[in-house]
């Protein structure tokens, strides 16, 4: 016999409690009805009780079978519910079936106990067929979860061909991620595990590989991107200057050093790939050629030398 997963334990648990019921409602009659059969009524339940208790026994042989340990504290209750159906068995024998009610009563409430301590306290042991659909969940949601990322990944390799970049390898290994996903649900479906779970580890491997590798052509784009930037710098620096100079605009040209010595240390630290600082000089340099192009305005708002020769500052990328 092999107890189902959580079905099995709550069935048996509500079967204690409609005993229990049973007991109550027939103790409520007893008290209305004076011609019932005590002695009958009596029996029945002590029936009820014996049933109930090898059930509680089959339940203890099962988890032994499958190398479960019994708690104490279920041992003991089941025990005291043994010497209660004992006491209620002899007061049976006496005729004083008003107690042996009560003592049935008790001990069925103390194998109530004894199995609501299992159930809180062993752990379930679930079928195969349950196994095999958790497995085949889990598996499920690996494949999904893998499709999304390679096609967030065939997206960005896309944008790296059109950026000029060579992405036959990346291509190619997509291929075979798509591949590789598809025979994991092949063998998903077959019920195929074991190798359903190769597929997509092979898988996985090769995503992560895909990722460094777009991950160091993101860092090239960023690069040239920045490169591109801080050459067009160049030209708007050089240009505020020569106006700058032609006004002996001594403020604005302060400005300017700060810009281009800012701009310098942008350059050192984008060749040592250090994008964040890179970004942090190049806003220095920006605050320091809107500073100087703030100085000229008053100056050459007539000639509009800042709108023809002096070029306001552009967004860093």
């Amino acid at each position: 016999m092999h107890l189902k997963h959580i079905p099995r334990w709550l069935f048996v648990i509500g079967l204690i409690a409609v005993i229990l019921s049973t007991l109550v409602l027939a103790s409520t009659s007893a008290t209305v009805q004076e011609d019932t059969d005590a002695k009958d009524k009596t029996e029945k339940l002590f029936s009820l009780l014996q049933k109930a208790n090898v059930t509680m026994v089959e339940i203890f042989r099962q988890l032994r079978a499958d190398a479960k340990t019994i708690p104490q504290a279920s041992l003991t209750e089941y025990n005291q519910a043994l010497t209660l159906t004992s006491e209620a068995e002899s007061l049976m024998q006496a005729g004083n079936y008003s107690e042996a009610e009560s003592k049935i009563i008790q001990a069925l409430q103390k194998l109530k106990k004894a199995l609501s301590i299992i159930y809180t306290t062993v752990p379930e042991q679930p079928t195969e067929t349950e196994l095999a659909f958790e497995t085949a969940a889990q598996l499920k949601s690996s494949i999904d979860r893998y499709s999304e990322q390679l096609q967030r990944i065939e997206n960005l390799t896309c944008f790296a061909t059109a950026a000029g970049f060579n992405t036959t390898t990346l291509e190619n290994q997509i291929q075979t991620i798509k591949a590789l996903l598809d025979n994991a649900a092949s063998n998903t479906a077959q019920k195929r595990f074991e190798a359903a779970s190769v597929n997509l580890a092979e898988a996985k491997v090769l995503i992560e590989k895909l990722v460094n590798a777009l991950t160091d052509i993101a860092v090239n784009l960023k690069i040239q991107r920045l490169q591109t930037y801080i050459a067009q710098t160049e030209v708007r620096l050089a240009t505020i200057k020569e106006t700058a100079t032609s006004l002996s605009n001594i403020a604005s040209l302060t400005a300017l050093n700060n810009a281009e010595t800012s701009l310098n240390t942008a350059k050192e630290y984008l060749e040592k790939q250090k994008i964040n600082e890179t970004l942090s000089e190049l806003a220095n340099s920006r605050a320091s050629e809107e500073e100087a192009v703030a100085y000229l305005k008053p100056v050459t708002s007539s000639s509009n030398l800042t709108s023809s020769r002096a070029p306001s500052a552009v967004q860093v990328p």
